[in-house]
């Protein structure tokens, strides 16, 4: 690993820690149809989506304030996140479950797009104090993630 995520952007990479474990359950197809969307529903209602709307409201328009916008590692991650609310819409509103094999592989390559490319490129093009006031905004992530650590991720396969 590189340096170590700003501190301010850890609950977000927790949390995108929590949904790597997600998208593998997703991909696996180990567990009843059941089992995956209710873990699936409860991701997305205690964390994903509102993890999605700091990413969009408050993240993106902080690096827009320095960086330029039309850059494709951007415009990928925002059509990610719309392709990702639509398939999480296709299976837990419209119950087609045939969705969730795709659902998953979709959402560890947005996590992969977001920590090796986003995340980096955001705190390179961020002043410190404007991270560090970031922070307050990502806070409430931490609880939501039954696999959340105090500190650090951790690797659980």
């Amino acid at each position: 690993m590189g340096k170590r995520r700003h501190e301010a952007l850890q609950p977000l990479s927790r949390h995108h820690h929590y949904a790597l474990v997600v998208a593998m359950h997703l991909t696996r197809q180990e567990q009843s149809t059941e089992a995956l969307l209710r873990e699936l529903r409860q991701f997305w209602e205690q964390g994903g989506q509102a993890h999605f709307r700091e990413e969009e409201e408050v993240l993106l328009p902080s690096y827009a304030k320095y960086g330029p916008l039309d850059r494709d590692e951007i415009a990928q991650m925002l059509l990610d996140h719309v392709k990702i609310r639509s398939l999480v819409s296709r299976a837990l509103e419209d119950g087609d479950a045939s969705v969730l094999v795709e659902l998953g592989t979709a959402l560890r390559a947005h996590v992969h797009l977001e920590e090796q490319v986003i995340f980096p490129l955001i705190e390179e093009t961020l002043q410190e104090p404007d991270l560090t006031r970031l922070a307050p905004f990502f806070e409430e992530h931490r609880a939501s993630s039954p696999y959340a650590h105090p500190d650090e991720p951790t690797a659980r396969s």
